[in-house]
């Protein structure tokens, strides 16, 4: 536990040697998923908790969904749109970097304090899109921060914009308003 807390602090400090770490040791997957699972739960309960548990339960699915739609996206668009020859990045890497990358997302957990949510999520949002970056830029080894900003941020709003509607249609579904 000791190592998965010492790497989320990496991340939100955007250590760039901390995704180095990450795309070389496979062994890290388990662990990107708790980093998932504690930025979904802080999601949820800063931005939904005076919603109910139902709300906070959806946002917990629907987080999971947004992590692997958005590592899927740029692992797709990275992958097959760039034809980027330089290096033979995997899915599964592509997914520890941008769990990781999700890592300032715990700071969600601070929507609990009234007027503080929309906030914190632009604020983390914009944290998590430059620790992707970061990790991106080193997993394709992409000469340019530029492309690497690029890709970030366009796929982060597709599946910004998926996740989001995914979460109206369930928060539609039970009721929650």
């Amino acid at each position: 536990m000791n190592t998965l807390v010492s790497r989320m602090i990496r991340a939100v400090k955007l250590d760039s040697s901390l995704f180095e770490e990450l795309i070389n040791d496979p062994s890290t997957q388990g662990q990107s998923v708790w980093v998932v699972a504690i930025f979904a739960m802080a999601t949820g309960y800063g931005m939904f908790s005076r919603a109910g548990v139902t709300a906070v339960n959806s946002c917990l699915v629907t987080t999971f969904f947004g992590w692997y739609f958005w590592a899927f996206t740029l692992y797709f668009v990275s992958t097959y749109l760039f034809r980027n020859t330089v290096t033979k990045t995997d899915r599964k890497t592509i997914m520890r970097v941008v769990a990781f990358a999700s890592a300032p997302g715990v700071f969600r957990l601070l929507g609990v304090i009234p007027q503080t949510s929309s906030i914190l999520f632009i604020f983390t949002s914009a944290w998590i899109v430059a620790a992707s970056v970061i990790g991106i830029k080193k997993a394709f080894k992409m000469p340019s921060t530029g492309m690497a900003v690029l890709l970030c941020v366009g796929t982060w709003l597709l599946a910004f914009i998926v996740q989001s509607l995914l979460l109206l249609l369930v928060f539609s579904v039970f009721g929650i308003s």
